[in-house]
């Protein structure tokens, strides 16, 4: 192993980070530093935050969303509007792309059958339940199709019409009502299978041709199901939604019977029909008629909030964070408690920020390697954030983050190297209006800004209109301005002071300005002492392709090698002075400096080149 990988793979195992006042995060009885890699506003009241820990290491993505603002909208990503099958968060975003209905972000969400031996009949469908524009795609899992102990353990993950999130223990019950005869029936499953004496529903989701499912577990093997061929005794009962009614989650639903098929063989499909109520086994739907009204409810109950309406639902294995505590079910199942990837979604105290968490287990080839976590970990970084209640959702391969139309997150060689389809999901859109590009707002796009003393600097500024809809991406012909002791202004670029100051730095164009405090020498991953007076000072951040300047106080400099995450060098300058200038490498990411110094020792110092 060369001398520079040596170093390099040194530095990324050292226990104290290069940082010297990076953020603290804690997790279990340790503190890691975190690094603000991005942080930007994407859309009205969504915000996209990329975390690196380097000391454990770890690649953390996570959207946060003000659900306060009126210009943003949750909705549930149902893989080509069907309940059996998969699809590219990517390809659902060009798919629900409409004016006033934009894709910011999203994020995988249900386990999903696969090759379980239940495949037969359930491969593609949600294992949990599901609701989207409060029409039903599955349900809960309270009865026959149980699945990780139900909702009484899972919790619900689901948002309101008022855009209240409710994410917590839940017992909800599904169930049709004839109204003529007051007589109330439980529904046991949505658009899957359905057993003896069970009553399901069968809706747009389940597809208008597709043969419905009577069928029985296996007599060798339970968790084997079999369609059955021999039911002769089915009733289906085929129903329109009254004008004036529309799907709504915990709201009743009233519909008009239209058509009813008795002793069929239980495989009718839906056709034109707005719902199907079905079973078999000896059922008698209380002598139901052609022109009967029939009242569907789908209940909500939570631990905390009570009866709620959901218009949005997705399902998880458990909830693994309640009023800011972890919960038990962090350890009681290897799933959770073991190194792996991490998908949850969570929400503040009032259920009015919601936090969507993806944390990697690969490599990603500008921000290196990411090892992975349990789910006690997940939600301990985002209780950091102010995270109240988090349940977990499906990791491995299915585990990514979308962000423009994007997945920032890698995907596992045994994918291809590609984002996996996945069967549902949360997608965040703006429904700002789309006619307005006139500059409202600006931001620095730099989580924090810490030069070195002498450096120069030309800052990225995004600009918003009045609806925090991000119109700019890298708005020109700004003017800087900034306070006299952290450095002077030229136009459009700042040259830091050549002594340790911290102050505020001012973007000013069309009469909108911006400011940020920056760090010169001594700030957050500048200043490191050696050993006595040595000092090297260096940037800890700084822009692809522009100019920045180590200084050395106590000792010369004799040669600084630039090492990508991959250990490759990247450049290597020689001097025989106290001071080097350097030209960042045109690539984003995560570098190490190599700093070989005239007395012999060695340092080296992280550079993150944005």
């Amino acid at each position: 192993m060369n001398f520079q990988k040596k170093l390099f793979l040194s530095a990324l195992c050292a226990s104290v980070s290069l940082v010297s006042q990076a953020e603290q995060i804690a997790i279990g009885s340790k503190t890691y530093e975190a690094e603000r890699i991005i942080e930007r506003k994407i859309g009205p009241g969504t915000t996209y935050l990329r975390l690196r820990l380097p000391d454990y290491p770890l690649n953390v993505n996570m959207v946060m969303v003000d659900l306060n603002n009126p210009y943003n909208r949750i909705e549930t990503t149902i893989a080509n509007e069907s309940a059996k099958g998969t699809e590219k968060l990517v390809n659902a975003a060009k798919r629900l792309d409409a004016p006033s209905h934009r894709p910011l972000a999203a994020a995988n969400a249900n386990f999903w059958w696969t090759t379980e031996e239940k495949q037969q009949i359930y491969k593609g469908i949600p294992k949990s339940g599901c609701v989207r524009n409060g029409k039903m795609v599955t349900e809960y899992n309270t009865k026959s199709e149980i699945d990780f102990k139900g909702p009484t353990r899972t919790g619900v993950t689901s948002v309101s019409y008022d855009k209240v999130l409710n994410i917590d223990y839940c017992e909800p019950e599904l169930s049709w009502t004839l109204i003529k005869k007051n007589a109330k029936k439980t529904t046991y499953t949505v658009n899957k299978g359905y057993r003896s004496k069970q009553y399901a529903f069968y809706n747009s989701f389940y597809g208008r041709d597709r043969e419905f499912m009577p069928y029985a577990p296996d007599a060798s093997n339970n968790n084997k199901y079999t369609i059955l061929q021999d039911v002769t005794d089915g009733v289906e009962i085929y129903c329109m939604m009254d004008e004036g009614q529309e799907w709504n989650g915990g709201q009743d639903m009233i519909f008009t019977v239209k058509d009813i098929k008795w002793n069929t063989n239980g495989r009718g499909k839906l056709g034109d029909y707005d719902l199907a109520i079905v079973g078999f086994g000896g059922l008698n739907p209380s002598n139901c008629a052609v022109g009967d009204k029939v009242s569907v409810n789908y209940s909500f109950k939570f631990k905390d909030a009570g009866y709620q309406s959901v218009e949005q639902a997705i399902g998880g294995n458990a909830l693994v964070m309640r009023h800011g505590e972890l919960t038990e079910h962090n350890t009681n199942e290897d799933y959770n408690s073991r190194v792996y990837s991490r998908t949850g979604y969570g929400c503040s105290q009032d259920g009015k920020t919601l936090y969507s968490i993806v944390i990697d287990n690969l490599t990603d080839e500008t921000y290196g390697k990411s090892a992975g976590c349990s789910t006690s970990v997940m939600c301990e970084i985002a209780r950091h954030f102010g995270c109240y209640n988090m349940a977990n959702f499906d990791a491995g391969g299915s585990a990514m983050m979308m962000i423009d139309n994007k997945v920032v997150t890698p995907s596992p060689s045994y994918d291809g190297g590609v984002p996996r389809a996945v069967s549902n999901g949360w997608m965040i859109f703006s429904t700002a209006p789309e006619d307005d590009n006139t500059l409202a707002s600006m931001a620095f796009d730099h989580p924090v800004i810490d030069l070195a003393a002498g450096a120069s600097f030309t800052p990225t500024i995004l600009g918003y209109n009045k609806y925090e809809t991000l119109v700019n991406k890298n708005v020109t012909g700004f003017t800087l301005s900034c306070d006299p002791s952290i450095g002077r202004c030229e136009g459009n670029k700042f040259i830091a002071s050549t002594n340790p100051a911290s102050g505020m730095l001012t973007a000013t164009y069309g009469g909108v300005s911006v400011s940020k405090q920056v760090k010169v020498a001594g700030g957050s991953g500048v200043t490191e002492t050696l050993a006595g007076d040595r000092q090297i000072i260096a940037p800890g951040v700084t822009t692809a392709g522009e100019n920045f300047t180590i200084l050395a106080d106590g000792v010369g400099i004799n040669r600084v090698n630039v090492i990508s995450l991959s250990g490759q060098q990247i450049d290597s300058v020689k001097t025989d002075s106290s001071e080097i200038t350097i030209t960042a490498p045109s690539v984003v990411g995560l570098y190490l400096l190599a700093i070989e110094c005239s007395d012999g020792r060695l340092t080296s110092k992280k550079l993150l080149v944005k």
